[in-house]
């Protein structure tokens, strides 16, 4: 089997809810913003034996991505190789994150099409059958919080995740309101998105922990790892942080027992074959592992769960909220929770099929 083709596809769609994260001068909404709009652009590899494999570049900025030039780049990798060649094609890879996952999604959609069988079956097996979800909240008013967490309980979610960092108090009443209306089984997790110096960070958790708390996510600088080491050291919730690509730093945060808890996600690491050197590492150094994104569609949030699937690592709820985040897809038959679960699907490579008439809906 051969690569003969290389399409692109992009695509937006508007997001159900404003997403607003920390960030040095951002200040709380005072009210409910519009929902933003995502970016994407869907990556099609066919092969000479009649096959295609999807690939998604999932929202990205729209002036980070030049999709003329990009396609010229990727026939020239591309075109006439083997997908089944991973290691000799990662290695040729250096198109950004976003791309080489897009690429490697597309590579295994073709493998497991091709042999008929699951893209889980390739990368490791079915450890579980489905995906435990945490819904993320954004910075918001504490009522818009009330009235969010409302509805996702209310919809079966009861894993969370609450972004914080710009005021303490503001996040101290919006995590009370999450416990209270998630109730006390509620898993509540928080990402301060690395604003928070050492010793901010550690008075700020140690003043929320009494919210019950399942892990902190980047309290501070992620490259101050000896910063990340003090903090978990002095407090008593677990310490969250991404890893990607970069197998150094997942070394060194292991090496100086800076985390408990890896962050990983096929964007980050850029794709599903790189993703699995992650997880050697959290073995090897006892670290668990959640899924993290950067907000999917139908191929990036399949690509996703085959990894968690085939991965016994990955034991806190993760965050793949694509699927309800998005006013739409182009799936034929677009993911769907139940109990805050997302099931993997089992049918031959990511095992979903596209909906031509939803595509041409969501096409930029």
């Amino acid at each position: 089997m051969k690569i003969v083709g290389v399409t692109l596809k992009p695509l937006s769609v508007l997001r159900s809810y404003h997403t607003i994260v920390a960030a040095p001068q951002r200040r709380i909404p005072p009210g409910d913003a519009p929902p933003t709009r995502s970016y994407f652009v869907l990556l099609e590899l066919a092969a000479d034996n009649g096959l295609v494999g999807y690939g998604e570049i999932s929202d990205y900025e729209t002036d980070a991505l030049d999709v003329a030039a990009l396609k010229p780049r990727l026939e020239d990798v591309l075109l006439g190789a083997d997908p089944f060649d991973l290691e000799r094609l990662t290695r040729r890879m250096s198109f950004g994150n976003l791309v080489d996952c897009a690429v490697d999604s597309a590579l295994y959609d073709l493998q497991g099409k091709s042999l008929g069988v699951s893209v889980t079956d390739l990368v490791g097996g079915r450890y579980r059958e489905r995906v435990l979800v945490s819904w993320v909240v954004y910075i918001r008013r504490p009522d818009l919080v009330e009235q969010e967490m409302a509805e996702m309980v209310r919809r079966g979610f009861r894993a969370f995740k609450l972004k914080v960092g710009l005021d303490v108090d503001h996040d101290d009443e919006c995590v009370r309101i999450m416990r209270q209306v998630g109730g006390s089984d509620a898993q509540i997790k928080l990402d301060a998105s690395g604003v928070w110096s050492v010793d901010g960070a550690i008075a700020n958790i140690r003043r929320l922990e009494k919210h019950g708390l399942q892990g902190v996510e980047t309290p501070t600088n992620p490259r101050d790892v000896a910063g990340m080491a003090q903090i978990r050291r002095s407090v008593g919730t677990p310490i969250i942080e991404h890893v990607g690509k970069d197998l150094s730093y997942a070394l060194s945060l292991a090496r100086e027992r800076a985390v408990d808890v890896f962050n990983v996600a096929t964007v980050s690491a850029g794709g599903l074959y790189r993703a699995k050197r992650l997880f050697a590492i959290a073995d090897a150094a006892e670290i668990q592992c959640l899924l993290g994104s950067t907000v999917e569609l139908g191929i990036g949030t399949a690509a996703q769960l085959h990894l968690a699937a085939s991965n016994a690592a990955v034991s806190y709820p993760s965050d793949l909220i694509g699927p309800a985040m998005y006013v739409d897809d182009y799936l034929t038959a677009p993911f769907q929770y139940a109990d805050g679960y997302l099931t993997v699907p089992t049918a031959p490579g990511l095992g979903v099929e596209i909906d031509p008439a939803r595509l041409d809906r969501l096409r930029e």
